[in-house]
């Protein structure tokens, strides 16, 4: 069974302006999970759509780019690509960097924070390059007689990167990272970035068409972004991003999408979603989580034993687990125990079902006794763990 290449359900398309250019872009992703990106980005109508190391490049007008920080489960940010050129000396970076139109994407005065990326490359230093940069922009708005604004808005991120001395300029258009979806302000022991339970759900094939039970939740991460795919609700609803303050936002287009969100959205689930763990400070964590979220009336969560508990649903469907591990696993429980458990809990209780499966050492995988297990390597709290997914036998032993 291959890790799932579905096409992701996004926004139908909305009226662009024939004249509206069309600019570059980088979504940027934990690696592992750009393909799963990829194909939401296909589904945005983006164009020219190639996955890279740690994201997807794409082109688009203006509208795509506040599409894709809505719309996208998967990516930690998106980026604008400012431009492109070529600079051995600060000169040369502040003459490209002046010929720029900011004034269309900075307010005057606008606080810059400019992170940079260099490798082999003869500018390298930090602190020269921000400083020419910053120079670069002043001067350009010294040259129009723009003053500063009242307001600048919060800090922009000018993103620089710097390879055999090719200059690559972006901006951040996102502001926050996008796993910050604004529901998720207490957590369990281990935390699973929104992002990334997205990205697993959607790996293992989950579209809301089948029951998904979630039986070590945490914080409920993956019930509650399983919701979110399930009623497709945007990701980015309850959030603002940091493309609201550039002087070129078109703030009817944004309010026509997050109107269209609004209106697509459905209210019921097609099949349950279950989330529970043994944790009453966990069940806790998760019920919150899920208010905020909006889907705590659709999302059954309750204090349960994997272990002990029969599925709560009648399946098939997936059952999806982030087990405990390292610090979290306690005393006397030892890795491999607790993943033969796991197996042996899945062939008995859940048999025809498919698992989803975090798995912190490879050797593990093996451990499940799981046939014909799929794999996929990811980052996750500083460590790259596999993600299995398999199908349970459907005999039970």
């Amino acid at each position: 069974m291959a890790l799932d290449s579905t096409p992701v359900s996004l926004p139908r398309r909305i009226r662009q302006h024939a004249h509206a250019p069309v600019h570059g872009w980088f979504a940027a992703c934990a690696p592992g999970l750009e393909t799963v990106l990829e194909r939401e980005l296909r589904g945005l109508e983006a164009q020219e759509v190639a996955t890279a190391p740690g994201g997807v490049l794409f082109h688009g007008k203006l509208e795509v780019g506040y599409r894709a920080n809505l719309w996208l489960r998967t990516a930690n940010r998106v980026l604008l690509r400012l431009a492109t050129f070529k600079a051995r000396r600060p000169e040369d970076l502040f003459r490209h960097a002046r010929s720029l139109p900011w004034e269309v994407w900075l307010a005057p005065g606008c606080p810059l924070e400019i992170p940079l990326s260099a490798r082999d490359s003869w500018l390298s230093h930090q602190d020269v390059v921000a400083a020419t940069l910053q120079d670069a922009v002043s001067k350009r708005f010294e040259t129009l007689a723009l003053p500063a604004a009242n307001e600048p808005g919060p800090p922009q991120q000018l993103l620089v990167r710097i390879e055999h001395d090719q200059v690559t300029l972006s901006l951040d258009s996102s502001g926050e990272l996008l796993h910050r979806r604004g529901y998720r302000e207490q957590t369990g022991k281990a935390p699973l970035r929104e992002t990334l339970a997205a990205g697993i759900l959607l790996s293992a094939g989950y579209d809301g068409s089948e029951p998904l039970i979630d039986p070590m939740t945490g914080s409920g991460s993956f019930a509650i972004e399983a919701a979110s795919i399930a009623l497709d609700l945007a990701p980015g609803r309850a959030r603002s991003f940091q493309f609201e303050h550039w002087p070129c936002f078109k703030g009817a287009t944004w309010a026509y999408l997050r109107r269209e969100a609004t209106e697509r959205a459905r209210v019921t689930l097609a099949q349950p979603i279950v989330a529970s763990d043994r944790s009453q400070g966990a069940m806790k964590a998760a019920r919150a989580n899920a208010e905020r979220a909006g889907v705590s009336e659709l999302v059954s969560i309750e204090a349960a034993d994997f272990f002990t508990e029969r599925p709560a649903v009648d399946g098939p469907g997936l059952v999806v687990l982030n087990p405990p591990y390292g610090r979290r696993i306690e005393a006397g429980n030892e890795p491999d125990a607790l993943f033969r458990g796991i197996g042996d809990r899945l062939r008995t209780a859940y048999p025809g079902w498919r698992a989803a499966i975090l798995v912190p050492e490879a050797r593990l995988i093996g451990v499940l006794g799981l046939p014909q297990p799929q794999t996929l390597l990811l980052p996750h709290g500083g460590l790259k763990v596999t993600l299995v997914v398999a199908r349970v036998p459907a005999d039970r032993p």
